[in-house]
């Protein structure tokens, strides 16, 4: 099995998890970060990202470099927010329901509901990733970045 499709199948397994576990019974932070190292380790190799990029991305260093967008156009697409660059708001509001702590929801709302139109008419996906990693980023006080 590739290294997308094991991702994609842990992304799966968290919202069983969430889905079924109980009442407001979504991840925890922990989790979230476990699939978000898994998220990274394979798109940091397809797009040649170092450590010391993605650390400074990690505080909001964003950097306008082609690789840098190609890899959050991967991230997104890995964690089913966007395809190709196109916002799945549908899919990402149900995600944000089904898997994030309660803490987390409203401003992960809020940053979707900011966001969801942002990128319309922008043609490359890596391009559409980056000004949506942008503005999740302005408008989200909890953005995690993997």
């Amino acid at each position: 099995m590739k290294c997308d499709s094991w991702a994609t199948l842990l992304l799966t397994v968290l919202i069983w998890y969430a889905k079924f576990c109980g009442h407001d019974c979504g991840v925890t932070k922990e989790q979230m970060e476990k699939t978000a190292r898994m998220f990274r380790n394979v798109c940091q190799p397809k797009h040649k990202m170092s450590d010391d990029i993605l650390e400074e991305a990690k505080k909001g260093v964003f950097p306008n470099e082609k690789n840098f967008k190609c890899y959050v156009s991967c991230l997104l697409d890995m964690m089913q927010a966007t395809k190709r660059g196109k916002i799945s708001y549908e899919k990402s509001l149900k995600q944000i329901d089904t898997l994030l702590p309660d803490d987390f929801k409203p401003d992960f709302r809020n940053g979707l509901e900011a966001c969801k139109d942002v990128a319309q008419g922008v043609k490359d996906h890596c391009e559409s990733a980056y000004v949506l990693l942008n503005c999740f980023y302005q408008n989200n006080p909890k953005f995690i970045f993997p």
